[in-house]
């Protein structure tokens, strides 16, 4: 009798080959331990000058000449700009003059007033005229003082005719020209000194509590990417800002610049006033479970990481915190004593063989 289909069915199942087994991985394993790492606050501010002011005429009069252009680097009492000071020569010339003719009165007066002292003690003058002359000294006096503070005055108006720095630093804008005529409101030029400079920080109400002074910060600029500059806390605001909840805290950037042959700064280092900054705020270190840098993978903002689960691979999702020495803190997702891959390659996947 010929055999039946279902033993022909039979005969080619066990002739099927067994599949092979699961391919094996090698990998570097890694515990994980728990390590002192930083915990930041994160704010955003802005960089400004520690010391900045817009230089005034304080004098009236046409512009003579001008000696400064913006980014340049002057000293405390550089001539910036000079008035005509002409009518103010004139002016100093004219109060000297009468400082003089009333001086020249008080001495004459007070030898007077010595003369009728003597004719009062011999009885040749009565009370009431030596009295008048007395008086006449005195008003004399206040005259005097009178035409040396006009004097001192016209000579304030010279000087001012001679705009100078008040301090070292770099000029930020130069607001008048040769032929302009200025009042003493007029702002001539803006001077700001560029080290070190201020981080003017809000810090959300929430967390106003954690700041004080003397803590420690790093922050970055757009302009220069991912460098780390730093700064320390110097200054808390008082109060909390009604309108804005916030509080307002300063700290102290240092931003050297090349130096002059006398050792002052010539010129602007490499942060400017105004620049926006995102900085981090260390405020304690606590021990967390740590893994190597070279554990995650990134994709995007999402970070997973390999475990070793009864010798095969266990993709999670982690809560990454912050870095350093080249670990970093790891906030949920694995625990403390964890096997992990230590650099998961293109082969590792979850549900592998890890040897």
């Amino acid at each position: 009798m010929a055999p039946s289909m279902s033993a022909c069915k039979r005969s080619e199942a066990k002739a099927e080959p067994v599949s092979k087994e699961d391919p094996v991985v090698h990998a570097s394993v890694v515990q994980v331990t728990e390590q002192a790492m930083p915990e930041y606050l994160t704010l955003i501010g802005t960089l400004r000058a520690n010391q900045e002011s817009d230089i005034a005429a304080d004098a009236s009069g046409k512009v003579l000449a001008t000696f400064v252009e913006r980014g340049q680097a002057v000293r405390k009492g550089e001539s910036l700009a000079r008035l005509d000071s002409r009518a103010a020569v004139i002016s100093v010339s004219a109060t000297e003059a009468q400082s003089n003719q009333v001086k020249a009165n008080l001495e004459q007066a007070q030898r007077e007033c010595e003369r009728v002292k003597h004719l009062l003690e011999t009885s040749a003058i009565s009370q009431a005229e030596y009295d008048r002359t007395t008086s006449q000294c005195s008003s004399t006096q206040w005259s005097l003082a009178a035409a040396e503070a006009q004097h001192e005055n016209a000579r304030k108006l010279l000087g001012d005719s001679n705009l100078r720095a008040p301090f070292d630093g770099v000029i930020g804008e130069r607001y008048v020209s040769v032929g302009q005529y200025v009042k003493p409101e007029t702002k001539v030029a803006s001077i700001y000194a560029p080290d070190p400079l201020r981080l003017e920080l809000t810090v959300p109400e929430a967390q106003a509590g954690m700041i004080q002074p003397d803590m420690k910060l790093t922050f970055s600029v757009t302009a220069f990417g991912d460098e780390k500059f730093s700064g320390t806390v110097r200054y808390v605001s008082p109060h909390i800002r009604e309108s804005s909840r916030d509080l307002v805290v300063e700290a102290i950037v240092p931003n050297p610049g090349p130096k002059g042959k006398d050792g002052k700064p010539a010129g602007v280092g490499k942060l400017r006033p105004g620049m926006f900054a995102t900085a981090k705020l260390l405020l304690s270190e606590h021990p967390v479970p740590a893994v190597p840098v070279s554990a995650l993978k990134r994709e995007g903002i999402t970070a997973r990481i390999f475990a070793v689960v009864d010798g095969r691979a266990n993709e999670r999702l982690v809560q990454v915190g912050e870095e350093k020495g080249g670990l970093i803190a790891v906030v949920s997702g694995i625990n403390r004593g964890d096997g992990i891959v230590a650099e998961p390659g293109p082969d590792i996947r979850d549900g592998v063989r890890i040897q």
